[in-house]
Parts: C-alpha cells; sequence; structure tokens
C-alpha cells in the first residue's frame, strides 16, 4: 500500500489531470469564461503530457534498437545475454527496458517495464551514479537474492538514463557471512583482586574459591563451542566464535555477577575483568586486541568486560568500585622513568584538563616543584579565563619561584621544541586537555590521572601513571615526589595546593579515600602545607552562594535515587559543583546531576555516592570521570534538549543495569 501510495504521487499521473479538471470545472461556478479557461488549459497539458510520454517512448526503444543492432554482435550479447540488465530513468527509477535475464531474476516476466527498481528492491539509491561510480555499494538485495550492481548513465534525449548490470553474489555472501560468524575472537579473563581474596585466608579456602570460580566460567561457557584453558593462577584464555560472542554480550556477560556472588571469608566480593579481541587478521593480532581490551578493563576499575575491534572499544559491566592497590612499585618505577624524561628534555610543560580544577593546578604545582629541583625551565599551560581555580593560581603565582610560569596554550606553542616534555594532569582523553593542537605537536607526552579511562584515551604515551583507584590526580603526584625530590624543596604553597587537590576530589576526606591518600595528606602536611589556609579556598562568595541555592531549587527526582537540577543560565561551575554535592546529602539520594548553560553549550556535573557509577552515566552523553565525580559537555545543545538528553541517559543506565543483574 505505502508503495503505491508513493508510485501515485509521482508527477505524471492520470489523477493530477482530474484532479486539476476538477478544479476548472469547479470554477463554471463562478465565472464561465474562466472555468472554460481552466478546462482548456488542462485539456492542452495532458494533450502535451502524453505526447512527450510517446516521444520518450520512442527515443528509449530507438535507442535499444541502436544499441541492439550496431556491429551486428550486440543484440544477442544484451538481449539474451545470461547477465540481467536493466534501463532505467535515473530520475525516478522506472524500468523503460530490461532483457530476459533480469525478467528470470526479478519474477517479472511481462510487467517488469514501467516498474520501479525501488519496487523490486527497496534499498536500491541512485547516488552512487550521480557521483560518478560505477559499482552499487554493498550488495543489493532482490527477493532472497543478493547482487553486486554495476552501472552507467546513458546520453538520451529521452532523459537521463541508467543500465544496469547485475551479478548475482548469493553464495559469496553466504559464504562471507559464515565466515564472520565462525571466525574465532580471543578473550583474556582475569580474576582482577586476586591479591585481596587470598590475603589471609586458608589453603583450603584459596582452593574453594578458584574452584568456584573455574565453576561458574565452565557452566558460563559450556553452551558456546568454546574453549577456556587457566594459563596462570588468575588468568584463562578463552577462544570463541564471533557468533557466540555476541550472544554472550547480549546477555551482558552474566559471568560478571554470577562471580560477584563469591567472597571470602573477610567479605571480599570476587570480581573479573575480560578483555575480548575480534575481527584481528591473524590470531596474534586479536590476542593484542585482547591485551589493550583487559588492560582499557583494569585502568577502569575492573569488574567489566571490554571488546576491542579494529577501531573502537565497546564496554559491559563496571558496577564495582575500583580497588586499592598497596604496593608502591609502580609509583616508584614510573617516578625514575619520569625523573629521567625530565633530566633529557630542554624544557616541561604541564598540562590539565578544559576549565581547570584545583586537582589539575595541584597536581600541575608539584610537577613544578620536580622540574624546578631538576633545573629544567617549566610552565602550566592554562586558560585563566576558564577555570575553577583563579583563587589557588592567584595565590602561586605571588610566589617568586612562580613567576611567569602560568602560560596560555598559544606562548605554549611558539615555546615548544622537538625536545619538549609535555606532562598532562588529571585528565586521559585527548578532547579534554587544556589545548589538544599542543597535545598533537609535542611527541615525548607523559600522563599522570585517576579518572577511568575512556575509548579515547591518550595513546603512545612515553610513561603514563594511570590508577584509578586513587581519589585525585595530586595524590598520585605526591607520591612521585616522595621519589623525585627532597622533602624540603617542595614549596608551602605547592603542597597546600596538591592538599587542596586531594581535599576537593574527596569532599573534605568523606569520599573515595584509602590508606593512600592519608598518606599523602601526611606527606604534604610535613612538607609544610596548613589545613586552615587550604580551607580557605572553599570559601563560598555570596554569589556562589545564591547560585548554589538557585540550582538546589530547581531540581526534581528521576525515581532510582538520582536527583537532577537543570538551569538555563551561565553560572559558576564550582557553584554547580557544590550544588551536586550538595544534593547527595538529601536522605535516599543516591546519585545527583547538575546541568547548566556554558555559552552555547551545556555542561554537565554528577556526583555519586557509591551504589550508582556515574561514569558510566556521563559516558552514554559523551563524557567521563570516575565511579563517584563524572561530567560531561553538551556542544550547541539547548537547555530543553539537554533536559531530555540526561533524562532518557538516566533511564538508560538503570535499565542496563536491571538487565545486567537478570
Amino acid at each position: 500500500m505505502k508503495k503505491k501510495f508513493q508510485k501515485a504521487l509521482q508527477p505524471g499521473q492520470t489523477w493530477f489531470y482530474l484532479l486539476f479538471l476538477l478544479f476548472a470545472a469547479g470554477g463554471l461556478y463562478f465565472s464561465l469564461w474562466y472555468g472554460a479557461a481552466g478546462i482548456a488549459v488542462c485539456g492542452i497539458l495532458r494533450l502535451a503530457s502524453l505526447r512527450q510520454e510517446s516521444e520518450r517512448k520512442r527515443q528509449v526503444q530507438d535507442l535499444m534498437e541502436n544499441i541492439e543492432v550496431s556491429g551486428g554482435e550486440i543484440k544477442p550479447a544484451v538481449t539474451h545475454s545470461p547477465l540481467p540488465t536493466v534501463v532505467a530513468l535515473a530520475t525516478t527509477g522506472e524500468i523503460v527496458w530490461a532483457n530476459e535475464a533480469f525478467a528470470e531474476i526479478s519474477g517479472q516476466f511481462s510487467g517488469a517495464r514501467h516498474m520501479r527498481m525501488t519496487e523490486l528492491a527497496p534499498t536500491f539509491e541512485t547516488r552512487w551514479l550521480i557521483e560518478g561510480k560505477e559499482e552499487f555499494p554493498g550488495e543489493l538485495r532482490m527477493g532472497r537474492r543478493a547482487y553486486h550492481v554495476f552501472g552507467s548513465m546513458i546520453p538520451s534525449g529521452a532523459g537521463q538514463m541508467m543500465m544496469l548490470y547485475f551479478i548475482d553474489c548469493t553464495e559469496y555472501v553466504r559464504l562471507r557471512d559464515a565466515a564472520e560468524t565462525r571466525h574465532p575472537a580471543l578473550a583474556i579473563i582475569a580474576i582482577d583482586n586476586y591479591e585481596e581474596l587470598m590475603k589471609n585466608a586458608t589453603d583450603s579456602e584459596k582452593s574453594a574459591i578458584l574452584a568456584d570460580i573455574d565453576r561458574r566460567l565452565s557452566e558460563w561457557t559450556r553452551d558456546s563451542s568454546a574453549v577456556l584453558r587457566k594459563y596462570d593462577r588468575d588468568k584463562y584464555i578463552f577462544i570463541i566464535e564471533n557468533a557466540e560472542l555476541d550472544k554472550l554480550a547480549a546477555r551482558k556477560f552474566a559471568v560478571l555477577q554470577e562471580v560477584r556472588d563469591i567472597r571470602n571469608h573477610e567479605g571480599v566480593l570476587a570480581t573479573l575483568s575480560i578483555g575480548i579481541g575480534r575481527d584481528g587478521e591473524t590470531l596474534a593480532e586479536s590476542y593484542q586486541y585482547a591485551g589493550l581490551a583487559i588492560d582499557m578493563a583494569l585502568s577502569r576499575g575492573g569488574d567489566q568486560a571490554v571488546i576491542k575491534n579494529r577501531y573502537t572499544f565497546e564496554f559491559y559491566g563496571g558496577l564495582s568500585e575500583e580497588v586499592e592497590k598497596r604496593t608502591k612499585v609502580k609509583s616508584r618505577v614510573v617516578a625514575n622513568a619520569l625523573s629521567q624524561l625530565i633530566r633529557d628534555s630542554s624544557q616541561v610543560l604541564v598540562m590539565g584538563h578544559k576549565n581547570s580544577d584545583m586537582d589539575a593546578i595541584g597536581a600541575a604545582a608539584g610537577m613544578v616543584c620536580a622540574a624546578r629541583v631538576k633545573g629544567k625551565p617549566v610552565h602550566i599551560v592554562v586558560d585563566q579565563q576558564h577555570t575553577m581555580a583563579s583563587d589557588l593560581i592567584e595565590r602561586l603565582e605571588s610566589l617568586p619561584e612562580y613567576k611567569d610560569v602560568f602560560i596560555s596554550a598559544e606562548d605554549a606553542m611558539i615555546m615548544c621544541d622537538f625536545n619538549t616534555l609535555l606532562i598532562v594532569v588529571d585528565v586521559n582523553r585527548p578532547g579534554y586537555v587544556e589545548s589538544e593542537a599542543l597535545l598533537q605537536s609535542i611527541n615525548k607526552v607523559a600522563v599522570i590521572d585517576h579518572h577511568r579511562r575512556a575509548a579515547d584515551y591518550i595513546e603512545n604515551a612515553v610513561v603514563s601513571l594511570h590508577e584509578p583507584y586513587a581519589s585525585s590526580a595530586s595524590e598520585l603526584v605526591s607520591e612521585l615526589l616522595q621519589y623525585l625530590v627532597p622533602n624540603n624543596d617542595i614549596l608551602t604553597g605547592e603542597a597546600e595546593a596538591m592538599l587542596a587537590g586531594i581535599y576537593l576530589d574527596t569532599k573534605g576526606y568523606s569520599t573515595r579515600t584509602g590508606v593512600r591518600t592519608f598518606e599523602a595528606a601526611a606527606y604534604l602536611r610535613r612538607a609544610g602545607a596548613e589545613v586552615s589556609d587550604v580551607k580557605r579556598l572553599f570559601q563560598s562568595s555570596f554569589d556562589q552562594y545564591m547560585e548554589r541555592q538557585k540550582i538546589i531549587s530547581s531540581a526534581r527526582n528521576c525515581g532510582q535515587g538520582v536527583i537532577f537540577a537543570l538551569t538555563d543560565q551561565e553560572i559558576d561551575r564550582i557553584a554547580a559543583a557544590q550544588a551536586a554535592d550538595e544534593l547527595l546529602s538529601i536522605i535516599g539520594t543516591r546519585a545527583s546531576v547538575v546541568a547548566f548553560r556554558s555559552g552555547v553549550d551545556m555542561a554537565v556535573s554528577a556526583r555519586a555516592s557509591g551504589q550508582v557509577n556515574v561514569q558510566l552515566l556521563m559516558e552514554r552523553l559523551g563524557g567521563g570521570g570516575n565511579h563517584s565525580a563524572a561530567g560531561a559537555q553538551l556542544k550547541n545543545t539547548t537547555p530543553e534538549e539537554a533536559d531530555r538528553m540526561i533524562t532518557e541517559a538516566i533511564h538508560g543506565y538503570f535499565a542496563d543495569q536491571e538487565s545486567e543483574a537478570q
């Protein structure tokens, strides 16, 4: 019915003239002269249309006769060729001529002419011919068969026409699809909190826990014709066909939830990380993809599955919070490598994220201390017009050692050379750094960050300290400084800047704190940081307080323990973040989301108390962060659009969590 209606709407149909004639006849009621003139015009137009149609058909027939007759051998090569051939109007797709082979494959022995190509093959379109290409993109489905279609334009006085040739590729498509579905994917499965599970456990308890994990993994893979083998105390190799992998992915890798039911005598839950490589040209390439995927899963806190193909990452799970690591070996190794890099560089540039906060500036100040002690020129790249740490920057600039240390991205581009070292702190996504152009211009890059890694992370960093368990980037930098510089070389202002970064990201040591958080704070206190001076940096002005209350007054309950507040006004980012924190204090609130205008964009700040992973929530909006604090920037978005997008993201997040839990 739809196709017939679309065909009826095409110009040149008889009912158009009947409709015009009806209107002209109606005009007789008002004026005999105008009515008669209208009827005459309709008749003339109809006669002209019929004549044009007849002339077009004659020209098409002459064209086909010329094609068939010229050369003497063309007629059997076209008319009786086993290669299905069609001539159709390029504008409408109407078939004006078809040979016998096409009649056979279409089943239209007598009615192919004057049908449209879209009636036989709904996905057919002519853009490729208009663009000068000779082959239809992909395969064209016609009934139960698939065809490669080649074509060309035919110059003709009968209108813009095309000649199409059809080659049956159904068997090829079937074999290709079968090869793709049976192509093996390779996975690495790791018990990502093995040390915590086995700590203080007896031999019998260790055996029971590992046996229970083995059993659940075996049951999970039993019906998938896969190969699962354990090759280390906490790692498995897993080979599975793509079709079976898609089935496991559709069930959201249910084994993640099943293994989470296992716990030791201290109540520590077992969690898995699964890294899957697929679509590699060889098994070795798929194994390489699997290695990247398992690294990505672990760097995002574990308890999730990550699929890496040739182009992108796909994420599943990620419900648990990060597990704090007790060893400082990695910090010491990274500190030694970073020390060598600074020593071998001509200068050091330190850069955080856009709209920098106290954690980014505090971590940058720690890196300035390391470079200064080693005698290297150092600068912090920051946009002082768009920062949430202006008070901290002003305090640092008052120090003699920080004269001209803060520079713009444009100045940094001018002064950088081939041997410049760029240290990126508090961010791991290239699109979120203070200057992406500067990041791309420097070949020696070090990354220090505590946010969960996103799919578009900074690649090819010569040194990377990425620990999602850490409370803040300032905590990581303060650990590095213990191996980089003597304690008495840290300025009091630098120690207070890093302590302010820790204080900010832990909300006054109330969330995301661990043993090493307090160790870092104690180290900075010994370096001269005064807690009272740090707290003064967090005092709000009267205007900020009123802005915060205005945001809170617009909040509404979205269900599932999520409070959402939105304003169409431009407000201070600090006030928005403080409003999100304050909304968490409401009884029953598991997460808070605040959205506000930022130029032509809408900025989003999200906070959680631990039960909701706001990083996964913000990733639905193109943002990121960590388990309890995340954000996003909605480009060229109105408040109404932002309201809809955020609400859909919240509902989609909980729908996914419910499906994973089932």
